[in-house]
């Protein structure tokens, strides 16, 4: 069996140890132009002397004070002691076709994590920030529970297993560096997150965020596709994203922690929720569940706990309704643009 025991015994470890007195100098947003990118390029605005994008194409991001491509990136000038990088890059899936796209996620996956450490080596940033999944569990879990080590033989979900070993990767990865080169990851497993900054095609957002839109649609009923009592756990973005910010007071900490609300909701309980941000009920329409071979996990319980130790000082999170409230106005706002 192969686990992860020595990463979390590093990170009660790293609890105990200096814990810096703020905000790093500067941190590159590796990823920023993406959905959670986004979201923490506002959470750090204003808080960070030096705030550097990094993306694909080197488009200014909002909020960034510098954003660069990543294949440009190496020609940065120096950065001060103390820069941190908060990995967020990832391929952007489309979810109508999830399953096709399932070999260019792992191959653009694993090659941005790469990337990304590749340049803390060669600028000896000692400080990263990374975006893990839920996936990485196995399929065959009934509770995801991130204060027991994985069992890298027991396999994920099949429908999702090259997404979610590339984000095994990215973990194995952060362990591998701090045993090689004293570089201290702290990989967030996110749930499922929804909020601003997703794609506002309905077809492909995230389905928290698919739902908001529907919502904010004139249609005589809502449309849940799929399984209606499917029960997921449901994250705000702005609060993943301040979770990534309170984490950069830490050093010298290598750990894994859910990026979880703590509580599943279903599908069903979802799209009413959506409805009342909008204001408006209506009748749901039930469209036929997948066919056996492609239904995903029923049911995706995650701890919370250990985040809250980990960061003592974040605050609570927004309950769905409020989020999804605050989601919908940001869409409203972004559809009149």
């Amino acid at each position: 069996m192969i686990a992860s025991d020595d990463r979390s015994a590093a990170g009660r470890e790293g609890l105990n140890r200096p814990q810096g007195e703020g905000l790093p100098p500067a941190v590159l947003v590796w990823g920023a132009s993406g959905f959670i990118g986004r979201n923490v390029v506002e959470a750090l605005v204003g808080k960070v002397p030096m705030l550097i994008g990094v993306t694909a194409s080197g488009t200014p991001v909002p909020g960034c004070t510098q954003t660069v491509a990543a294949i440009a990136v190496d020609g940065l000038p120096a950065l001060p002691a103390g820069t941190a990088i908060i990995h967020v890059a990832a391929f952007r899936y489309f979810a109508s076709i999830f399953g096709k796209q399932q070999a260019e996620i792992l191959s653009a996956n694993l090659a941005m994590t790469e990337a990304v450490y590749r340049f803390a080596l060669a600028r000896g940033i000692t400080e990263i920030r990374a975006a893990s999944s839920s996936a990485v569990y196995p399929a065959s879990w009934a509770v995801q529970d991130d204060a027991l080590p994985l069992d890298l033989n027991d396999w994920p979900h099949d429908g999702e297993a090259a997404y979610a070993w590339s984000k095994r990767w990215g973990e194995i990865t952060g362990e591998l560096w701090r045993r090689r080169a004293g570089i201290h990851t702290i990989s967030f497993r996110l749930t499922n997150p929804y909020g601003p900054h997703d794609t506002l095609d309905e077809a492909e957002a995230h389905v928290a965020t698919a739902f908001v839109i529907r919502a904010a649609g004139d249609a005589p009923e809502f449309e849940v596709r799929g399984d209606p009592d499917a029960e997921r756990d449901f994250i705000y973005a702005g609060d993943a994203a301040a979770a990534f910010v309170e984490s950069l007071k830490l050093r010298g900490v290598t750990d894994v922690a859910n990026l979880a609300y703590g509580e599943t909701r279903t599908v069903r309980e979802l799209a009413e929720c959506a409805m009342r941000a909008a204001g408006r009920q209506r009748p749901i329409k039930l469209t036929s569940p997948p066919a056996a071979g492609n239904r995903g996990v029923k049911v995706r319980r995650a701890t919370a706990a250990k985040l809250r130790q980990l960061l003592p000082g974040l605050a609570p999170f927004r309950s769905l309704d409020d989020g999804m409230a605050a989601t919908l106005a940001w869409y409203r706002d972004a559809l009149r643009r």
